[in-house]
C-alpha cells in the first residue's frame, strides 16, 4: 500500500496538490475547495506524478521539509512540491537562462521556493545559500548524474531521503537499459536504494530511484 504526503489527492483518475495559490503554472485546472485549492497533477508534465500514478510506494514529503531540487527547470514539479512542503523551503536549482527566468517568476508568487541560477554539478557555487536539507530531488539530463547525485549528497550529510530520476539515454544511448540502471545504480555513494520506479508510458527510458541514506 503506498503512503502519500498530506497535501496531495488522487479523485477517480486525475491526481491534486492542495495549493494556497489560485494561479496555474502550466496550463493545469484548478478549482477553490474549503482549505484552499486543488491544482491538477499531470504526469505527462512531471515525472514525479508519474511515479506516484505508477504507485510508489512513498514519497518522502512532509509540509515542513526543506528539499534541494536539483535540474528545476522552469518549476512544474517544483511548484507541486512547493504546495506539499507549504511549510517548508524549495531551493531550486536550474542553470539554463531560458527556463530560470520562468522559475524565477514562479517564486515571486509563491515564497517558499528559492530559485539558484547555477550548474548542480559545481554544489560549492551554491552551498552556502544553503543552511540545511531535508531531501535531495535530482532530475538531470546528463552524462554524469550519479556523479552529480553524490557531490550534492556529500555536500548536505544532513538530508535523510532522496529522489534521483536516471535518464538512461542521457547516459549512454546505446546498450540495453537495465544493464545502464544497475551500472548507475552500482556508483550511488551513502544511500540505499528502496524503490525503483519505470515511468514509462509518460517518461520513456526514464526511472525514479527513491533511497534513504545508509
Amino acid at each position: 500500500m503506498n503512503t502519500l504526503p498530506i497535501g496531495i489527492v488522487k479523485q477517480k483518475n486525475s491526481l491534486f496538490t492542495v495549493s494556497r495559490s489560485s494561479r496555474p503554472v502550466y496550463g493545469e485546472k484548478i478549482r477553490k475547495i474549503e482549505v484552499g485549492y486543488l491544482r491538477e497533477w499531470n504526469p505527462k508534465r512531471s515525472k514525479l506524478a508519474a511515479a506516484i500514478v505508477k504507485h510508489i510506494a512513498s514519497v518522502p514529503l512532509r509540509q515542513n521539509s526543506t528539499v534541494l531540487y536539483l535540474g528545476a527547470s522552469s518549476g512544474t514539479t517544483v511548484s507541486h512540491i512547493s504546495d506539499i512542503c507549504s511549510n517548508g523551503r524549495v531551493f531550486a536549482i536550474e542553470k539554463a537562462y531560458d527556463p530560470f527566468v520562468q522559475l524565477l517568476d514562479l517564486s515571486q508568487h509563491r515564497d517558499n521556493i528559492y530559485p539558484i541560477i547555477e550548474d548542480a554539478g559545481q554544489v560549492n557555487r551554491f552551498r552556502f545559500f544553503i543552511d540545511r536539507v531535508d531531501m535531495i530531488y535530482q532530475d538531470i539530463a546528463q552524462r554524469n548524474q550519479a556523479q552529480i547525485f553524490n557531490s550534492n549528497a556529500a555536500a548536505f550529510p544532513e538530508a535523510l531521503d532522496a529522489i534521483l530520476v536516471l535518464k538512461l539515454r542521457a547516459i549512454s544511448s546505446k546498450g540495453r537499459e537495465r544493464d545502464i540502471l544497475q551500472e548507475e545504480i552500482s556508483k550511488i555513494e551513502g544511500f540505499r536504494v528502496l524503490e525503483t520506479v519505470d515511468l514509462s508510458p509518460f517518461s520513456k527510458s526514464n526511472y525514479m530511484l527513491r533511497m534513504k541514506r545508509l
